[in-house]
């Protein structure tokens, strides 16, 4: 009997790429992965350079596909939200890609008050926060507008990436586009006024790419199809890692929520229709069809754990002896507010800070580890607890991320969420939620 077709799910993240050939129904068969650096500048900024992402995802393409027996299907694309990258008139970068993490646009975010941050978001489904592409392009306009003033093209990694490697041109999915703040919901175009309120004249110069379902089938460049020998894999555009995530879960009904706690964390629900929540800020970013993906992501996930083992490294032989011991600890009344690296959800302040409160002469290590753990903990259930609000009780929370080698610490989750708590078993959810788009594109 022939083996089971094979489907690829090319996974760019923040600081590593990662690709899985799976079989329709979810079997990794075979994956490799490899990592580049995430720069930081000058103090707030957390860039990456597309060339190194594209030489070591060209490089991983290729380890795949001979590692495989028969070619793969269908290959499709997961890139990280709220990217942007400036091109001049000849697609050439000119300077590194603003992340998601660079929090430089910090300065601008006096411009907008409330009521216009309100209808930002209900119009585009992206809260204002520097994170998001449309303040990113407005401090430009302010620090930078020879940037501004020198690009042709507005891109990110993705629209870079279709452009370099396949014949459609520069072409942008919807999960990525309803990530910039720039994209109008409901008419699925950039939104002028979200345009010129981000850059002025500047950003309404820029061409932007044009917005395509997650599904659109691309043709290769033939030297790019066979330098990586990929002239027999059907390419589709696919999305973004967290919408594509809910996909390879399987989780598209309600009351079915994820929640992912790794370096940083994010809880996420998919939901019917555009209509998302501005009472407390949650994203709402579109899947496919009429389905979007409501929830928020925390900044203060493990990395605020792994500051702490550093801390407290003298008193404890690994990170994970300290989990388990802050798990098995009683409580006290220290308490400890994880906003480290500011905040996205549930509070949106990129200047929040953290800070331990009663913190007293009679408090040991492991007191400090439990009260660090907590607030990392109640810091994402509070976002549960938003997303909740806004759509409707969770019956069943599936859990992913480091933070799920604890069995005692989504135990910790459970008890205080008061809700079933999974391990999510499904491997590279977001890699696989982009070979399912394959998949759906070649039904």
């Amino acid at each position: 009997m022939p083996p089971a077709p094979r489907y690829l799910g090319l996974d760019l993240g923040t600081t590593s790429a990662k690709i899985g050939a799976f079989t329709a129904d979810g079997i990794l068969v075979k994956e490799r992965s490899g990592a580049y650096p995430l720069h930081h500048p000058e103090p707030g900024a957390a860039v990456q350079h597309v060339e190194e992402i594209v030489a070591v995802a060209e490089r991983l393409i290729q380890e795949l596909l001979a590692a495989l027996p028969t070619p793969p299907r269908g290959m499709s694309i997961s890139c990280p939200m709220h990217g942007v990258l400036l091109l001049d008139a000849e697609g050439q970068a000119l300077g590194p890609i603003l992340t998601w993490a660079d929090v430089r646009a910090q300065a601008v975010m006096e411009d907008f008050n409330e009521t216009l941050r309100r209808d930002l978001l209900r119009r585009t489904g992206t809260p204002v926060h520097p994170m998001s592409p449309l303040v990113k392009l407005r401090w430009l306009a302010r620090a930078h507008p020879e940037r501004l003033a020198a690009a042709t093209y507005l891109a990110d990694l993705k629209s870079y990436l279709i452009d370099r490697w396949t014949t459609a041109g520069r072409l942008l999915d919807e999960q990525l586009a309803s990530a910039t703040g720039l994209l109008n919901l409901a008419g699925r175009d950039w939104d002028q006024d979200a345009l010129r309120l981000a850059g002025d004249d500047h950003a309404l110069a820029l061409q932007l790419p044009r917005v395509v379902p997650a599904i659109t089938r691309l043709s290769w460049r033939a030297e790019v199809a066979e330098r990586l020998g990929v002239g027999e894999v059907a390419l589709f555009i696919g999305g973004s890692d967290g919408c594509l995530a809910n996909l390879g879960s399987g989780l598209l009904e309600p009351g079915k929520v994820s929640l992912t706690i790794g370096t940083s964390g994010a809880v996420r629900a998919t939901h019917r229709g555009l209509q998302g929540d501005t009472e407390h800020q949650l994203f709402n970013y579109l899947l496919f069809d009429d389905y979007a993906v409501l929830g928020g992501a925390t900044n203060n996930g493990g990395k605020v754990l792994e500051w702490t083992y550093e801390l407290l490294r003298g008193h404890f032989p690994s990170i994970g002896a300290m989990i388990e011991a802050a798990v098995a600890a009683p409580d006290t009344d220290l308490r400890f507010t994880p906003y480290l690296y500011g905040e996205r959800a549930p509070i949106w302040d990129a200047l929040a800070t953290a800070g331990f409160q009663h913190l007293r002469g009679h408090h040991k290590p492991v007191d400090l580890a439990r009260a660090v753990l907590l607030g990392v903990t109640d810091n994402v259930i509070e976002i549960l607890r938003q997303l909740e609000a806004a759509t409707c009780p969770s019956e069943i929370i599936y859990a992913s991320g480091g933070f799920t080698r604890s069995a005692g610490w989504v135990d910790l989750l459970a008890e205080r969420s008061g809700r079933r708590v999974e391990v999510a078993h499904t491997p590279q959810a977001s890699a696989f939620g982009a070979a399912l788009i394959a998949v759906r594109g070649l039904e």
